[in-house]
């Protein structure tokens, strides 16, 4: 097993190099993760504002003939 102090140089390029592609991973999964949560988002404020024209619809109606 070796020490920490003796590792070369080219073994923490190795890990380096190791963490670069993990670290692209998570940026990959995390974009994608965030154009899901965007969708979600613009599809919750659609159904927000076809609720709030129906509720207006509903009250201007009742002022208006009842």
């Amino acid at each position: 097993m070796t020490d920490k102090r003796t590792r070369t140089l080219n073994q923490a390029h190795a890990r380096i190099d190791g963490m670069e592609k993990e670290v692209v991973e998570i940026k990959t999964t995390m974009q994608l993760s965030l154009k899901e949560l965007y969708a979600r988002i613009r599809r919750l404020e659609m159904i927000l504002i076809a609720i709030t024209g129906a509720s207006l619809l509903l009250l201007l109606r009742m002022n208006f003939l009842g």
